[in-house]
């Protein structure tokens, strides 16, 4: 019964963050374990790696539910765990000095992804392991689901739907930083800027007239791997459309994050495309106000693009940096009673 409520609980949630956690704190709280975590693999299987997404136990819940992979640990440091990954079957259990350590594999887009890492005081009964395979099944089909809905078909990005939820998170962000920021507290820790990147294909047009929208495909694909090389697995990556890519930055300083930027465009200008060779891509950066809508915010983030198209292209740029040289006109941010005062005149 606690794993059929676990899993109508996931049906009703739509985000992926919010799928993983829920997912790892229903098996927790139907298998009575002292602790569940859920590791995610490396996509790369021969580097047989994996990474800590996050936990439960009956003290709460940890972790930052990122299940892209960077900063891993080899499975090698893991013994049971590498051994659950090689085997055919898809539970593991181990009989340990205060209970039992048990793994579930978990599948997705035809490979094995996630491992979910039980440890109980008892053994569990082989009911409820065929239990926990069924549970687990409803996580793989809505992890799947999410997939279709959210991500771009061709580059495996964010899609432009999924753009506005995560713009919500980030203007929240946004908007805690300032008020603390205004607050000046002594002795706290100061939130770092987010930042909102426009990143487009220079002379895209042309490497599909001469090549075929074949090579144009696999120039987008290639660009949007080296977008999740460079970039954190905690930045938000979206293909917009075209040629057209979106990136999220949160909590980067500003002495930093143009550095970020000019990294990732010198890596797609080093990066060897097939047949067509050398690809650059043009950049334009601003930061985040949680004062300025969507749209607000890409209009900064444009414009400091199509400048760098109009000199050059194969560049970076940030809006506030053109502002204040006299190269582009000032948007000002509005204030949030001004906001709530637009809707209505």
């Amino acid at each position: 019964m606690a794993l059929l409520k676990a899993a109508q609980h996931l049906t009703s949630l739509h985000v992926r963050e919010a799928l993983l956690r829920a997912f790892c704190v229903g098996a927790q709280r139907a298998l009575r374990a002292q602790r569940c975590d859920l590791h995610v693999l490396d996509s790369a299987v021969a580097r047989r790696r994996f990474k800590r997404i996050g936990g439960s136990c009956a003290e709460g819940v940890s972790g930052d539910w990122d299940d892209a992979g960077d900063e891993m640990t080899p499975l090698a440091d893991d013994p049971f765990l590498a051994g659950a990954t090689d085997r055919g079957a898809s539970f593991s259990r181990l009989r340990v000095d205060h209970g039992w350590r048990l793994a579930f594999q978990i599948m997705h887009a035809g490979r094995l992804r996630w491992i979910l890492d039980v440890q109980t005081d008892s053994a569990v009964a082989p009911a409820t392991i065929d239990g926990m395979r069924t549970y687990i099944h409803c996580f793989e089909r809505l992890m799947a689901n999410w997939d279709y809905a959210n991500l771009d078909t061709l580059t495996g990005l964010l899609n432009r739907k999924t753009f506005d939820e995560q713009f919500d998170q980030l203007i929240a962000v946004a908007e805690r930083a300032r008020r603390q920021d205004g607050e000046r507290r002594e002795n706290a820790e100061q939130p770092q800027p987010s930042w909102l990147g426009i990143v487009d294909i220079d002379h895209f047009k042309n490497i599909n007239d001469t090549w075929g929208h074949l090579f144009g495909d696999e120039v987008l694909i290639r660009l949007a791997d080296c977008m999740r090389g460079s970039f954190r697995s905690s930045d938000k990556l979206f293909r917009f459309g075209g040629e057209e890519f979106v990136v999220m930055l949160r909590n980067v300083p500003a002495d930093t994050v143009a550095g970020i930027f000019e990294r990732f465009r010198t890596e797609v200008e080093q990066h060897d495309f097939p047949q067509v060779g050398t690809v650059t891509c043009s950049i334009g950066f601003a930061q985040v106000d949680d004062r300025l809508t969507p749209a607000e915010l890409l209009g900064r983030a444009d414009s400091a693009l199509y400048y760098g198209k109009e000199h050059g292209r194969n560049c970076t740029w940030a809006y506030d940096d053109l502002v204040a040289a006299g190269e582009l006109a000032s948007t000002e941010a509005t204030s949030s009673a001004q906001q709530d005062a637009d809707q209505y005149f």
